[in-house]
């Protein structure tokens, strides 16, 4: 970072996060027709087929023994669940399978399980039994994106209006255009990626503009302070916006790696019972694609682009002088 002109390279910037969202709509338009979707959907946005085996206690007081029953059958037919729940109080386990699994073989050990269920040597009630469905998911009901951006709105409103008054407008509106730009590079990374969603990229979209507020706070509290040192304002505009960013680049990396990296270890822990590696996966990729367009744009695409506001302002000011004075 000593080295690095950033406010000189604002072409480069732009036209690196041109191609991002371009190919991330590019991609995302793509799969949208043929490979099901704009995004990766998994979690609970994706179809599967699923085993629902209910019980009654005189058949089988504990669940252990029933579900080492359903392992040992699905093993023998060759699938493996990705998720498993239950139901004490409606007696329940749901066995969860990727769209792609062998129904065939699903059904086979559907099959072994009701045989099981049902032998009559046991002395059952016959009343337990092993059933199979395919469920289709489609996304609908949008309270969770209305909620999500309804919230969005009113921070960045929030946020300009705080920025404008502590700060300076330039500072406002760069801070406004880092806001939806790291939104958007945030959204066409994971479509170009293909990096595997849930109803949690709401959250971490939330969590890439709180990140982004709080970046530009370091960045702009930063020339906020130095504009106070007359050394400083002898720099012209482009060395001076250098500076700041070369006296807030670890502040701003800490504070994108810190909340991205705290949102993860909760969704992990709150994940760890779904005993599934893609529920656990999907936030920790979420968090690292969160932090990366946090730190790129805030750091090196936001100061480019202040720089050019900067000069703007500076421009504007001096010609209202000018015309003040005639």
């Amino acid at each position: 970072m000593t080295n690095l002109k950033i406010s000189a390279k604002m072409h480069i910037m732009v036209i690196v996060s041109a191609v991002i969202i371009a190919l991330g709509i590019a991609v995302g338009c793509i799969c949208h027709f043929l490979a099901g979707g704009y995004f990766n959907f998994s979690g609970e946005y994706s179809s599967y087929k699923s085993v629902t085996v209910s019980y009654v206690v005189l058949d089988y007081g504990d669940e252990d023994e029933l579900r080492a029953i359903c392992d040992e059958q699905f093993d023998k037919a060759g699938v493996n669940y990705y998720n498993y729940s239950s139901a004490t109080d409606g007696y329940t386990l749901t066995f969860k399978f990727s769209e792609s699994a062998n129904t065939d073989k699903i059904k086979t050990a559907v099959d072994a399980i009701n045989g099981i269920l049902k032998d009559e040597s046991a002395e059952m009630t016959g009343l337990s039994s092993a059933v199979y469905h395919t469920v289709k998911t489609e996304l609908g009901g949008g309270n969770v994106v209305i909620y999500g951006s309804i919230a969005l709105a009113a921070s960045v409103v929030f946020q300009f209006i705080y920025f404008a008054i502590r700060y300076k407008l330039t500072m406002a509106l760069s801070a406004l255009l880092a806001d939806v730009h790291n939104l958007a590079i945030f959204v066409c990374l994971l479509s170009l990626c293909r990096v595997p969603v849930s109803s949690s990229i709401v959250v971490f979209a939330t969590i890439t503009v709180l990140m982004t507020m709080i970046g530009c706070c370091f960045l702009f509290d930063r020339a906020r302070k130095n504009g106070k040192d007359e050394q400083f304002t002898k720099l012209s505009g482009f060395e001076q916006v250098d500076t700041c960013v070369k006296e807030s680049f670890m502040s701003i990396c800490v504070a994108s790696v810190c909340v991205a990296a705290a949102a993860v270890v909760l969704f992990v822990l709150l994940s760890i019972s779904a005993l599934s590696v893609v529920y656990i996966a999907i936030p920790i990729l979420l968090g690292l694609v969160s932090a990366v367009s946090c730190l790129y744009g805030t750091a090196f695409f936001t100061p480019a682009v202040y720089s050019r506001f900067k000069r703007i302002g500076e421009k504007f000011k001096t010609e209202r002088k000018k015309s003040k004075k005639a």
